[in-house]
C-alpha cells in the first residue's frame, strides 16, 4: 500500500497463531518476573473497553523491549475475542514476518508521508471488523517512564475519525522489589471523548494528558511498594533467594522468603 511514502506491510492475523504464542508468552514471562501487577481498578477498566459495541483503541507508554509482549497479555487476558491489530517499525516487520500472524502490520514511523496510509489501514480494518482493537505505542521509540510522554499524532488522527471508538491508555513499568527478578506494573484509564470530537489536535492533548496523568498515578504505586495497592494478575509469591539454597534453609528450620515488613525507624539517642 503506497500513498507518498514506504509501503506499508499489512498484517495477517490468525486468531488461532495468536493463542499459541500467548500460551508460550504466559510461561516465558512468568520465567523472567517475579510478578505482574495491575493496580487495582485495571481489571475493571479494561473489562468495560472488551464489552464496547465498537472499535477499541489503546494506547500505551514505550519504555523497553517488553512492551509488546505486555500488549499480547492483554489481548489474551482481556481481549481475546477481537481482531487485534498494531503497528510496527516495517524494518522490523521485514526481520520478524512471523509477527503479522500476530496482528501487526508494517510503518515507517519517520515517515510523515506515512500517516495517511496509516490512517487508512486502520479505518479498513474497523470497516472490515467492528470490534477490531487497535493497540499501539503512541511515543514512536523507547522513552524511559518518568519523562513526560509527547504523543505522536497518528493515534489521534484515528481517534478523531472515530469518536466513538473506546479509547484507553495503559501506562507500564518495571522494577525490582524483593526478589532477584524484576516485576511488571501496569495501570489503564479510559480517555475522555474532548469537546471537538473531531479534532485531531483536541484528541491528541486529551491522549497525551492522559497518559501523563496515568503514568504519574502507576509511578506512585509502584514507589509505594505495597501489593495491597495491585492485584496481582501472575506469580507473586515470596521472594527467594536461590533454590538450593532455599532448601537448606527448610532443612534447617529457617525461613526462605525475603523479610518484607517495614520496621519503625530506631530512635537515635541525643
Amino acid at each position: 500500500m503506497r500513498d507518498g511514502g514506504r509501503e506499508l506491510i499489512p498484517g495477517d492475523f490468525r486468531p488461532g497463531f495468536r493463542r499459541v504464542f500467548a500460551r508460550w508468552l504466559r510461561g516465558f514471562v512468568a520465567r523472567r518476573f517475579h510478578a505482574v501487577r495491575a493496580v487495582s481498578g485495571t481489571d475493571g477498566v479494561l473489562r468495560a473497553a472488551a464489552g464496547a459495541t465498537g472499535p477499541v483503541i489503546l494506547a500505551s507508554n514505550h519504555a523497553s523491549w517488553w512492551d509488546p509482549l505486555v500488549g499480547f497479555m492483554i489481548h489474551d487476558r482481556w481481549f481475546a475475542d477481537r481482531p487485534v491489530a498494531s503497528p510496527i517499525d516495517r524494518t522490523q516487520l521485514e526481520n520478524f514476518r512471523f509477527f503479522r500472524k500476530l496482528g501487526m502490520f508494517g510503518v515507517d514511523p519517520d515517515d510523515a508521508a506515512g500517516l495517511r496510509p496509516f490512517v487508512r489501514h486502520v479505518e479498513g480494518l474497523f470497516a472490515s471488523d467492528p470490534r477490531t482493537i487497535l493497540m499501539m505505542t503512541p511515543q514512536g521509540r523507547f522513552v524511559d517512564p518518568r519523562r513526560p510522554v509527547e504523543v505522536r499524532p497518528g493515534v489521534a488522527m484515528v481517534a478523531a475519525r472515530r469518536p466513538d471508538a473506546c479509547m484507553v491508555v495503559v501506562a507500564i513499568e518495571y522494577g525490582f522489589w524483593t526478589d532477584q527478578r524484576p516485576e511488571m506494573f501496569m495501570r489503564a484509564m479510559p480517555v475522555a471523548t474532548p469537546g471537538e470530537r473531531g479534532d485531531v489536535h483536541a484528541w491528541q492533548a486529551a491522549i497525551q494528558d492522559a497518559m501523563n496523568a496515568n503514568g504519574a498515578a502507576l509511578a506512585s504505586a509502584t514507589s509505594s511498594r505495597d501489593p495491597s495497592a495491585f492485584e496481582t494478575l501472575m506469580g507473586g509469591g515470596a521472594a527467594r533467594i536461590h533454590p538450593v539454597y532455599d532448601a537448606f534453609l527448610r532443612l534447617t528450620g529457617r525461613r526462605t522468603a525475603i523479610e518484607t515488613a517495614h520496621r519503625a525507624p530506631e530512635r537515635v539517642a541525643r
